[in-house]
């Protein structure tokens, strides 16, 4: 995630809905126990935090749910352009899916990795 940094233009933001939170996501999550709040502040991201202030932009962590409201409000930031996905390698058909699963698995992939199903 740390990687995304370079990928910012100066004010821009990087939102994750995976991994560990922010301090500030946490903060605005009022019904996370504390003792959860200081374990995930201890394990959170620094280095992607960093990265993104380095470049001149921020790092950003929302609470999602999979279900339609939250899925529903990343397709109008979607819509707008307000956020694009960074698709790495995309299978052109579920017969290649090699192709993708083998980048996904390399640990060398900087961004999604997509098996195109029509």
């Amino acid at each position: 995630a740390a990687q995304f940094g370079g990928l910012l233009n100066k004010g821009g933001k990087v939102v994750s809905i995976s991994g560990t939170p922010t301090i500030e996501a946490l903060t605005a999550k009022n019904d996370v126990p504390l003792i959860v709040r200081g374990i995930m502040f201890a394990t959170r991201n620094r280095a992607a935090e960093k990265a993104a202030t380095k470049a001149g932009g921020a790092w950003e962590y929302i609470f999602m749910s999979p279900n339609g409201e939250d899925l529903a409000e990343i397709g109008k930031y979607l819509e707008s352009g307000d956020i694009f996905p960074i698709i790495d390698t995309e299978a052109p058909s579920l017969d290649e899916f090699k192709l993708a699963a083998d980048k996904l698995y390399s640990g060398r992939s900087k961004g999604k990795c997509v098996i195109k199903v029509v």
